[in-house]
């Protein structure tokens, strides 16, 4: 027999089912989602992915460093 209360297993049952409901509803999402609207959602999370560093720029660390001691790269 679980030691677990019968309170806390219904509670972890409802919290399964919503999940899996959640879940559910995602897939249904992403199984009608058209190209431009998953480029829509790439293009809103754009802000806050990195920018990959540029190495045509001459910012990167070896080049600040080189203008630090005043030396040629």
């Amino acid at each position: 027999m679980s030691s677990e209360p019968l309170e806390l297993k219904e509670e972890r049952a409802k919290y399964f089912a919503r999940w899996e409901a959640v879940e559910i509803l995602k897939a249904h999402e992403l199984a009608a989602m058209t190209d431009e609207r998953a480029r829509e959602i790439m293009r809103d999370l754009r802000p806050f992915v990195p920018f990959e560093p540029d190495p045509f720029n001459g910012k990167g660390l070896v080049e600040q460093q080189a203008i630090f001691h005043r030396r040629k790269p």
